[in-house]
């Protein structure tokens, strides 16, 4: 049985997929070291990215709004595989699941439960909301949903106002369960102990301060990966004008009935032979001017809330506060948007005529 575990429970957009492919791709070398990163065996399903958010979903399904009870029950085969690695590894292992960033108590105290291990650790790594939140809302357009931006922050805006209590017990508010970080780290200090809960805030750039700041949360401060192998690609998310394309088009592919599968077939080739290979493809997404001041309220009342809570910040708290330099980005131009929608009918004609 493992003598301590670090669970790292995202948050998602805050580099989680740049760490999770540096461990996974030099898992022997930090094994070595004294972290065990448990990893598919081989000739099992295995993730782009290899985490164990899927295998989560085998225990904890109902728990995810998005994960169908189907969708559950293919992964228990997934979840007793990990548990199975957990109970025979010596020493420390190393978990990581953005997801679990939006679990409500209950279901904390039953993953703690069933992997039994005693000393546990939590990290979260974490950015501002200024550039997590239109992070968020391109991955909802890219999944198919049709809500614009603004409106995106008007139904956030209302779920905020709730009452706390709510949002804790309520499975489909998990949004603010995960990015009011203040409650966050407080939800699971209640279950591991403040001392245990760490916070690492992601720069952005360079990416290898994130790892730096990252490795001193799991207990290996200064750890370098020997190999080239963890060299990946940068996530490419979609520009402004590219989201209010795809926004259009999710809404004209429900109107029509298009089946979710045909649907998400035609965005990947929007998304992969339209918009990625432009050499050109305008302003990043970025919150709207009148809706700044509400974000950088939110941000200053839980940046507020996490340092009061008695956790260990590594890194800059100023990571997590609002930029407005950065964020002063003009809305994209009717022309940017046309080349955009020109790009998707010329990948999409590619499609169809074989060119």
């Amino acid at each position: 049985m493992a003598s301590r575990l670090i669970l790292h429970i995202g948050l998602q957009k805050s580099g989680t997929t740049y760490l999770q492919e540096l461990i996974a791709s030099g898992a022997g070398e930090l094994a070595d070291a004294g972290v065990v990163y448990p990893v598919a065996p081989a000739g099992k399903r295995r993730r782009r990215t290899e985490n164990h958010e899927w295998a989560s979903y085998g225990l904890l399904g109902p728990e995810y709004p998005w994960v169908s009870e189907q969708r559950a029950s293919a992964e228990k085969g997934a979840w007793k595989t990990l548990e199975r690695q957990v109970a025979r590894t010596k020493g420390t292992v190393l978990l990581s699941a953005e997801a679990l960033s939006v679990l409500r108590a209950s279901a904390i105290r039953a993953l703690l439960d069933r992997l039994a291990v005693r000393d546990v650790e939590v990290v979260v790594t974490a950015r501002s909301l200024s550039r997590s939140l239109p992070s968020l809302w391109q991955q909802h357009v890219r999944n198919g949903r049709r809500l614009g931006f603004e409106r995106y922050l008007d139904m956030l805006a209302e779920q905020r106002r709730m009452p706390s209590a709510r949002i804790e017990e309520d499975v489909d508010l998990h949004l603010w369960r995960a990015f009011a970080i203040g409650r966050l780290v407080r939800r699971w200090a209640r279950e591991v102990g403040e001392s245990r809960v760490r916070v690492v805030t992601s720069p952005g750039r360079p990416p290898e301060l994130l790892w730096a700041r990252f490795a001193e949360a799991i207990g290996v401060p200064g750890f370098t990966f020997r190999s080239d192998e963890a060299e990946r690609p940068v996530h490419t998310g979609l520009t402004a004008p590219e989201a209010v394309v795809l926004t259009s088009l999710n809404a004209a592919l429900a109107s029509a009935g298009w089946p979710s599968d045909r649907a998400r077939r035609l965005r990947e080739a929007v998304l992969t032979d339209g918009f990625q290979s432009r050499a050109e493809r305008g302003p990043r997404i970025a919150i709207p001017e009148h809706w700044r001041s509400c974000v950088a309220a939110w941000s200053a009342e839980d940046v507020a809330d996490l340092l009061d809570s008695g956790v260990t910040l590594i890194g800059d708290a100023a990571d997590l506060r609002p930029e407005p330099a950065r964020e002063d980005i003009p809305a994209p131009t009717i022309e940017e948007v046309g080349a955009a929608c020109a790009a998707a009918v010329l990948a999409v004609n590619g499609k169809v005529t074989g060119s």
